[in-house]
Order: C-alpha cells, then sequence, then structure tokens
C-alpha cells in the first residue's frame, strides 16, 4: 500500500515533495517501523529513531523526513511523543528493566522513546485497485502442468534469495516485509466476500464502555494498555458485552451515569472497590454489581438536560453535544488578551482627557454669551 500510494497518487507524490525524501528512501522507512510494529494491528512501535537508523542504512534526518510523510498521508501517527526522562521515572525504568531480565541495566536509560501505530488509512483503501483473481480453470490447469512436471524431473530444492536481489515488485523498490504484508492484504481482501459479516457495536455503547472503565478501579485491570509492559490486557468488547447483558440502555446512560450509580450503591451498602491483587475475577465482580441494581429509570443526565435535547437526539448525544459547546466557550474565553497599558499610557490619556474636556467646557461658555 505505501509503494501504490507514493507512485499512483498525486496526494503522495505531493507529499515525497514536499517534506524532501525519495520513493525508495520513504519505503525503507516504512519497512523499518514495520519491523518493530505488532504483525496483527501494527501498532506498538517503541523504538527510537537511533535504534530504526541501525535498520537499513538510515541517517536520522531521513526517518524524521519518513515519518513527517507518514503523518501527512494518514500512514503513521505518533500515539506519544518521546521525552528526556526525571529522576523518578529514570528510577522506574531500572526497576521495570530489572524486574524483567532480572538484572539492572548496564546503562541507564535516560529518554523515552515515540510511541507509533501504522495505519491504512480509508482513502487508500477504498482508491487501491483489488488484487486480481484467477478463474478456476487457469488455476486447476496451472497444477495440472505443476503435477507433469513434478512427474517427469527431480523437483530442486527452493533457493533463497536475498532481499536486494529479489524484485518484490515491477520497480524493485518494495522491501520483503512490505511485499510479505502487501501479500497478506491481498489474500485478506479477496476473502472478504466469503466472510461473515459483523455488525459493528453503537458508539454510544462504546463510549460508555470507555467512560465506565476510566472511572472504575476494577475494570482498568483487564482492560486498557498495561503500564509496566506496555502491551494490551483485554479488548473494550467485553465490557460493551456486560452493559448488553444488564440491560442498559447506553442511549439514555452515560458511562458517567453507571460509574455514579454504582458508586452510589455502594456506598449505601457500605462496600468499596477491592484492590487489584484482591480480584479474582474482576469482570464477574462488575457483572454482579451492575445486576442489583435498575436500569429502568431515568438517568442523571437526563434530568439534568431536561428539555434541552434536539429534534432526533438521544441524552447521551445531547449531553456530549453541550459539553463539546462548554469547552468549546472555555478555549474562546481562554485566548490571552492583549497587555493592559503601562502608566505612561494611562497619564497620556488623562492628560488628553483633561484637555479635552476643558476645550469643551470653553466652547459650551462662549456658546452661552
Amino acid at each position: 500500500m505505501c509503494e501504490w500510494i507514493v507512485t499512483h497518487t498525486e496526494r503522495g507524490r505531493t507529499a515525497l515533495t514536499r517534506h524532501g525524501i525519495a520513493a525508495q528512501t520513504f519505503l525503507r522507512v516504512c519497512a523499518a517501523h514495520a519491523q518493530y510494529a505488532e504483525s496483527t494491528t501494527g501498532r506498538h512501535v517503541y523504538a527510537s529513531l537511533a535504534t530504526l537508523a541501525t535498520k537499513d542504512s538510515l541517517s536520522i534526518d531521513q526517518l524524521k523526513r519518513g515519518r513527517r510523510v507518514l503523518k501527512t498521508l494518514d500512514l503513521g501517527v505518533e500515539l506519544a511523543r518521546g521525552k528526556k526522562l526525571n529522576a523518578a521515572e529514570r528510577e522506574a525504568a531500572v526497576r521495570l528493566y530489572t524486574r524483567t531480565h532480572g538484572q539492572p541495566p548496564v546503562r541507564l536509560q535516560i529518554g523515552a522513546a515515540s510511541v507509533w501505530a501504522l495505519s491504512a488509512p480509508a482513502w487508500a483503501v477504498e482508491a487501491m485497485p483489488a488484487p486480481e483473481k484467477l478463474s478456476k480453470r487457469r488455476r486447476r490447469s496451472t497444477r495440472s502442468t505443476q503435477d507433469r512436471a513434478s512427474a517427469t524431473r527431480p523437483v530442486s530444492p527452493p533457493r533463497h534469495r536475498s532481499p536486494s536481489s529479489a524484485p518484490q515488485s515491477p520497480s524493485g523498490s518494495l522491501s520483503m516485509c512490505l511485499s510479505v504484508r502487501k501479500d497478506h492484504q491481498a489474500r485478506t481482501r479477496a476473502g472478504e466476500q466469503n466472510s461473515t459479516p459483523t455488525t459493528p457495536r453503537p458508539l454510544a455503547l462504546q463510549r460508555a464502555a470507555a467512560q465506565l472503565i476510566d472511572r472504575v478501579p476494577a475494570l482498568r485491570t483487564i482492560v486498557g494498555i498495561d503500564v509496566a509492559t506496555g502491551r494490551r490486557r483485554g479488548h473494550i468488547g467485553s465490557v460493551c458485552d456486560l452493559l448488553l447483558d444488564a440491560g442498559i440502555d447506553t442511549d439514555r446512560w452515560t458511562g458517567v451515569d453507571i460509574a455514579h450509580a454504582l458508586n452510589h450503591d455502594g456506598t449505601t451498602r457500605g462496600w468499596t472497590w477491592p484492590t487489584a491483587h484482591a480480584m479474582t475475577s474482576p469482570r464477574r465482580l462488575v457483572a454482579y454489581r451492575l445486576s442489583r441494581l435498575d436500569w429502568t429509570g431515568p438517568s442523571p443526565t437526563e434530568l439534568k438536560i431536561h428539555d434541552r435535547t434536539h429534534k432526533g437526539e438521544t441524552s447521551t448525544d445531547a449531553a456530549h453535544r453541550i459539553i463539546k459547546t462548554r469547552h468549546r466557550a472555555l478555549v474562546a474565553t481562554s485566548i490571552p488578551q492583549a497587555r493592559p497599558a503601562t502608566g505612561e499610557h494611562r497619564r497620556a490619556m488623562r492628560e488628553q482627557l483633561a484637555t479635552d474636556l476643558v476645550a469643551k467646557r470653553i466652547a459650551a461658555a462662549r456658546c452661552a454669551r
């Protein structure tokens, strides 16, 4: 996909020209990032520029230019910007390294690399042509020809070619890892017709699950990113299933309302959320807490935004609209104003005002005569 974008689209060629990088160098940058990304999602690229520079003899400047192109074309997203670590963060990095490897590091970590995620933009997926499919008759004839050839002559062992000598594309500019990913995407795209379509979860349900995870400590231990290892512990879809099983209408109840109801119920009963080490099954605990409440009544959000919803708008959508409007108002009012007037300016304005008043009095006295 990266090669097709920079060779067949005007947007890709413009991005290369704008950031001053050649197409083949950009593909090498993509290959270096892909080697450190997850093979299933393309995320969690934690490698620093110095580490990436050791791959395929890339320079720091080339990597920076390539990353700018990735951002421009929506092929890469910078999730977290790298920074220099302070004293407390360096000590935490030493403890993490010692706990993971069983021995202290030889050299202290002084910085944290940026976190990147590789992506396939929707505009490129829609514009990219589908791969050509071989007909059944052609594949059958090819297979029979191969069978006859294998019966008449011995099969020679496969010869391994180096990535630099093997023509991975008609232009010969695509590296091995990108060609393998391109073939995998082609096979996935070809099998989409035979796969069973899945219905995406409603946006209100996903939003409520995300808000609930952010406010319930029991769920933060099984869903999200592990701070220690940086790996994903679970999928948010399991929390969405909890809300569906409890019969909660997320068009009326937001995640904030659900968390508030759970905390209020726990305070009334004298319950507290257990610690992460004391919990054996956090998901079942939250499911039990949800099953003990009645979700048919009006939610706190409905009570707050009564008569403030638009036509065809749910209560959760109205709440998020009001919140966004308030945030925009706060941003508009937080714009820095002009500097206050200096003492000299105020003194000059007072003198000018006194002169204008004296002139008006003289003019009024002349008119009275």
